[in-house]
């Protein structure tokens, strides 16, 4: 992965997750964080980890953005403790980790951002704390795989980002985000782990934050 950023060398820690400690990686911009970024990571039981290229990616897109970018694995994952838990229980693993962030960094916007299980996790958290998130990112909500949330109490600031082949996918499905006011972009041609297209992911994820840090 090219790193073509001035920034600090990554910062690898535990925090405290609900049974147990969740490995992360956290990354700081060059200068004066804007704000702080957790990036969610897809499927446990796929080989889904904080090190999957789409979010890192991700995370470079947060930095380029000059803002914080923190990466966890969730429970049962590489170092982290406790079992898979099927998406509910990450939920909360995610909730630890924004408390992190909101207790190390206080006064600065916090961002979800979530890809592929990683999105639905976030979205799910941007629910619960509707109140606090500043904004939320999805990167391949897999609609051929989970259902939306039941609750349309979604944060109020929501992006997607989905490609044309992606096979976990439904685009009749993505009507619900934007129905609650999600704005969509779509990479022609492609697939769910956006082979060849990394880039675009990174370049969603800073210019989804330039813009709203400064709305």
């Amino acid at each position: 992965m090219p790193r073509d950023l001035k920034t600090p060398p990554p910062e690898r820690l535990k925090i405290q997750g609900p049974l147990g400690d969740l490995a992360a990686t956290l990354e700081m911009p060059e200068g004066t964080p804007r704000a702080a970024v957790l990036h969610l990571h897809p499927h446990p039981m796929h080989g889904g980890t904080r090190q999957n290229n789409v979010v890192r990616y991700g995370a470079l897109g947060s930095l380029e953005a000059g803002c914080v970018a923190l990466r966890i694995d969730f429970r049962g994952v590489g170092q982290s403790g406790g079992e898979y838990d099927e998406g509910i229980g990450e939920v909360d693993d995610a909730q630890a980790a924004y408390e992190y962030l909101k207790q190390r960094f206080p006064g600065l916007p916090v961002f979800l951002w979530g890809f592929s299980f990683g999105s639905r996790v976030g979205l799910n958290l941007g629910i619960r704390l509707r109140a606090e998130v500043d904004g939320y990112m999805a990167v391949a909500w897999p609609t051929n795989i989970y259902t939306w949330p039941e609750s349309d109490d979604w944060p109020d600031r929501l992006a997607f980002l989905a490609g044309t082949e992606d096979e976990f996918i439904d685009f009749k499905g993505m009507d619900r985000a934007e129905r609650n006011g999600g704005v969509l972009t779509i990479v022609d041609g492609a697939g769910h782990f956006f082979p060849g297209e990394l880039h675009r992911v990174r370049s969603y994820t800073a210019n989804t934050l330039k813009g709203w840090l400064n709305d």
